[in-house]
């Protein structure tokens, strides 16, 4: 790449970051107050903002660079749309979205604390607690998916771990910037944003037919949700390509490799490694059909779900995973259990035995005649 490039680009981020940073100060609607840059992404910048009639929040603004793009535009419309009608406690709560000089901008509770991508990459996550906060995030998408919501860019960036003081962590969805209803009746009908063959999301965490730009559903999602489950445990992808295309040809050809055999150090329920391989079939129908089928299963699994090898969840004898039904009972069952069979052949032996000892006993006064 030539030094003029390198300038022109360096100038164009120069230019990018000033528009983001000029919003500080600005007063949105005559009444949120940016006060401070939190984060940015690739669509837009997160702000800090005052008002005088409610807390503080965090206000998210599209790039003002971006704001001629209709399809950008109408993406995070989408995503304003699909989470002010969502309330539930592991999905980011949304309080207002509006337009601001051509910018569209969505309002928000501010969290306190770090995405889930950050707490791994950074290895400040026991995976024992992130077990937990990982069935948290599945229930915020199995209610989504209950609403007629799909994410369809699931990832640990997405998944906000929240850290009150006193209280212990929360998980909390967020970013659907590539959300798709699937539910007519209660988001009415929306211009289609992509066509077939479109390639969405990000890589490490697409399922088959995401990366080959076929049809997406909520299976695409419980697919994005198993590979999040395996980094969580062993702060690892399942599939560790260097390229994008050598990450598409693994998740539609690679076999899934086991999460015992990455997470060093940590005992799993084997239905854990189970939900995992099923979560991540290459075939949509061999997956749990949405998320909450996905939460159901988990949810079966006798708790804790994993725990560091050396310091055992509970006694010995608890350690084993419970089966997902109740064992039959032997009146259930209408057959003896082996350790009925045994008192029945003890009890037997001993009566076989005074039996014999009083025959003894009579042939002896008998015979002595």
């Amino acid at each position: 790449m030539s030094k003029r490039t390198d300038t022109f680009l360096d100038s164009a981020e120069k230019r990018a970051r000033l528009s983001i940073t000029s919003m500080i100060g600005v007063v949105l609607d005559d009444r949120y107050k940016l006060t401070g840059l939190v984060g940015e992404g690739a669509m837009g910048a997160v702000y800090r903002a005052e008002q005088e009639d409610g807390p503080t929040v965090a206000v998210k603004v599209l790039r003002e660079e971006l704001g001629d793009n209709s399809e950008l535009r109408e993406r995070f419309e989408r995503e304003a749309r699909a989470l002010f009608g969502l309330e539930h406690p592991n999905i980011l709560n949304v309080y207002d979205f509006g337009v601001h000089k051509g910018s569209p901008y969505i309002v928000t509770e501010l969290l306190d604390g770090k995405a889930l991508g950050d707490l791994l990459e950074d290895g400040d996550l026991d995976p024992v607690v992130g077990a937990v906060l990982f069935e948290q995030a599945l229930a915020g998408l199995s209610f989504a998916h209950g609403e007629g919501v799909l994410h369809r860019d699931v990832k640990p960036d997405n998944v906000f771990i929240q850290q009150p003081k006193g209280a212990p962590p929360t998980a909390k969805l967020l970013d659907f910037g590539l959300v798709k209803f699937v539910d007519d009746d209660r988001w009415g009908e929306s211009k289609k944003l992509t066509v077939q063959g479109s390639v969405f999301g990000t890589p490490a965490y697409m399922a088959p037919e995401q990366c080959a730009g076929a049809p997406t559903d909520a299976r695409t999602d419980v697919y994005a949700m198993g590979v999040v489950l395996f980094e969580t445990l062993t702060g690892r992808w399942p599939f560790m390509e260097e390229s994008r295309m050598e990450m598409f040809r693994a998740h539609m050809a690679d076999p899934v490799p086991t999460v015992g055999t990455h997470a060093n150090g940590l005992a799993l329920r084997p239905q854990v490694e189970d939900i995992v391989q099923r979560a991540m079939a290459k075939a949509p129908d061999d997956r749990f059909q949405d998320a909450s089928e996905m939460l159901l299963a988990l949810r079966k699994i006798k708790k804790p779900l994993v725990w560091h090898a050396d310091v055992p969840p509970t006694t010995p004898g608890e350690i084993r995973a419970e089966p997902l039904e109740e064992p039959m009972t032997p009146s259930m069952s209408g057959e003896r259990s082996p350790a009925d069979s045994r008192l029945i052949y003890i009890l037997s032996g001993l009566v076989i035995t005074l039996l014999l000892v009083v025959l003894a006993g009579v042939l002896f006064v008998v015979l002595g005649k």
